[in-house]
């Protein structure tokens, strides 16, 4: 009889699959939606910039819409921030407009080379975190950032494997 797989424990939620898929660079939203569900993730990122947090329910804006919120756990990511400030205010914002309190932070201060800032998602990460975030902080791959990162109480870390677009 094989062993039955370990589920993966981020905070006080299980997922059964360790998969976690982005919402870009589909060709369509419909196309994201289907690839979404084929995939079998249960954790979802999506970026804030995407995401019609008005109100006004434009279907062709909201990719919120796309997305199953009973099937699929938002993970709402500050892609695009560039500095502690503005990656708190997406955060807040998201929260703001009932999205999960749960956070892939990222602050890339070059938008060309999308690298994380080890300086400012340290600073960003210990304010979401008083504030009830779960913190799921996407960094380069350094163990003492990653230490210091669960030493301010984030869920978990996500290092890079290689830099966003390289693929």
């Amino acid at each position: 009889m094989a062993d039955k797989p370990s589920k993966l424990k981020i905070a006080d939620r299980e997922f059964t699959s360790r998969l976690i898929v982005g919402t870009g660079k589909f060709a369509s939203n419909e196309l994201m939606r289907d690839a979404l569900i084929a995939s079998g993730t249960e954790l979802v990122t999506v970026a804030l910039r995407r995401a019609d947090l008005s109100g006004k329910g434009d279907p062709y804006a909201n990719i919120l819409d796309f997305v199953d919120q009973k099937r699929f756990l938002l993970l709402p990511n500050t892609s695009g921030a560039r500095n502690v400030e503005e990656a708190v205010r997406l955060a807040r914002l998201a929260a703001s407009a009932g999205l999960p309190k749960w956070i892939k932070l990222e602050i890339h201060p070059d938008p060309r080379y999308l690298l994380p800032d080890p300086v400012e998602t340290l600073a960003a990460a210990q304010i979401l975190v008083k504030d009830g975030f779960t913190v799921l902080p996407y960094i380069n791959a350094d163990p003492v950032l990653a230490k210091r990162l669960q030493d301010v109480g984030t869920a978990t870390v996500m290092p890079l494997g290689s830099p966003i677009g390289s693929n």
